[in-house]
């Protein structure tokens, strides 16, 4: 009892000179708190890019701000730096200096202003042709599967394949399997494939087609093709709102995909599929429920790509100078 009067009235002492505002005799907890766990909002599907888990860096904006102004007046002083970003010029100097340090940016002294130098090239690396499909179907994609609950598909020419390289199945409730990201489906019989070689251009169609004749892996001998090229035909028939079905004998037999070619000009760079299976979409009900949102989509990936592709007044896209990771086959 001793012990806890002793207890209590140390505690008591305390209180009274906390509320006196003298410094307790108490020595403080050493305990520290809890660290607190670094995130992002980055929930799996999510597709809204507004949601942050942070607020901006306004410096790192800044300096972006100004690499983009420099790269677009090719030789920049501060005053047209100024001109065109509106930030004040002492910051301008700081972004320049921070960009130099860095090996972005170069003062020329001949023509009295700065200049992008060749590191800025890495800025590009990993954003191929591949990259800028994904960036420009992802949004539309995710949108669609929420919409119709089925699994998206982007795909890309590969060799004598498409390459899956984009997948909605992650929140898709009706997926079949965990991933079909790396497959790739012939250009025989999956949809992706047909409806590649459906609305490519004919030179790069006879390209492809005769890589396959060549190839002995390929069972593509005189009656397969003309069998090819006759449903080639009828889907080209249809307009570029047609779409193409893969293989009713491809497993899983239980399932079907539709599959449209996403275009900028008269390339074919992409394909974009969705899978469902047969007994969940009545044959009547296939249009409305499946290729008519699958066109829309279509339609909306379209527009980025050619935001994407020409860019500033950017050219069209020649034949032979697809992006890197979108070339076709060369016979041979």
């Amino acid at each position: 009892m001793a012990n806890l009067d002793q207890v209590l009235a140390a505690r008591a002492a305390s209180d009274n000179a906390l509320r006196q505002g003298k410094p307790s005799q108490e020595k403080p907890s050493q305990e520290k708190p809890p660290a607190q766990r670094c995130r992002t909002n980055s929930r799996r599907g999510l597709s809204d890019p507004g949601k942050r888990s942070y607020p901006p860096v306004q410096s790192v904006k800044r300096a972006l701000e100004v690499l983009r102004a420099v790269n677009r007046l090719r030789i920049a002083s501060v005053t047209a730096i100024h001109a065109t970003t509106h930030l004040p010029k002492p910051t301008i100097i700081r972004m320049l200096e921070t960009l130099m340090a860095d090996g972005y940016v170069a003062r020329d002294n001949m023509f009295g202003g700065y200049r992008v130098t060749c590191r800025v090239h890495e800025l590009t690396k990993g954003y191929d042709g591949i990259s800028m499909v994904i960036e420009a179907s992802r949004v539309p994609a995710i949108e669609l599967t929420q919409r119709i609950k089925w699994p998206i598909g982007i795909g890309v020419l590969d060799g004598d394949a498409i390459s899956i390289q984009f997948w909605t199945g992650a929140i898709s409730p009706w997926a079949h399997t965990n991933t079909v990201l790396g497959l790739r489906p012939t250009l025989l019989s999956s949809a992706m494939g047909r409806a590649y070689m459906a609305y490519c251009p004919e030179e790069e169609r006879e390209k492809i087609l005769a890589c396959l004749r060549d190839d002995p892996h390929h069972e593509f001998d005189a009656q397969t093709e003309a069998d090819f090229r006759q449903l080639l035909s009828r889907l080209r028939s249809t307009g570029k709102a047609g779409f193409a079905v893969r293989d009713p004998r491809t497993e899983p037999k239980q399932m079907t995909t539709l599959a449209m070619p996403l275009m900028f000009d008269d390339r074919v760079l992409a394909t974009i599929s969705v899978s469902f299976y047969k007994t969940a979409v009545p044959l009547q009900n296939i249009s409305a429920q499946i290729v008519a949102p699958l066109g829309e989509t279509r339609r909306k990936i379209e527009e980025n790509l050619a935001l994407l592709m020409r860019g500033a007044g950017a050219p069209p896209v020649e034949a032979g100078r697809l992006p890197t990771g979108l070339a076709p086959l060369s016979p041979g």
